[in-house]
């Protein structure tokens, strides 16, 4: 999930970025990739979320 999440901010970043050189040029911009770069902070926040508990679950058996 780590993976995807940084691929989507990364590919949500360009697609501001374009939306941006859009509305410089006079055309209508589409802001969708701020939803993939929220998308992408979600999936990097779960995959250390469940790492921790990972983590936490190993300390509890082993102890």
């Amino acid at each position: 999930m780590k993976v995807a999440g940084i691929v989507l901010i990364v590919w949500g970043g360009l697609a501001v970025l374009a939306a941006i050189l859009q509305v410089m040029r006079g055309f209508e911009a589409n802001f969708a990739g701020l939803s993939l770069i929220v998308l992408g902070t979600f999936l990097i926040s779960r995959a250390k979320k469940k790492q921790e508990e990972k983590k936490e679950r190993n300390k509890w058996l082993n102890n």
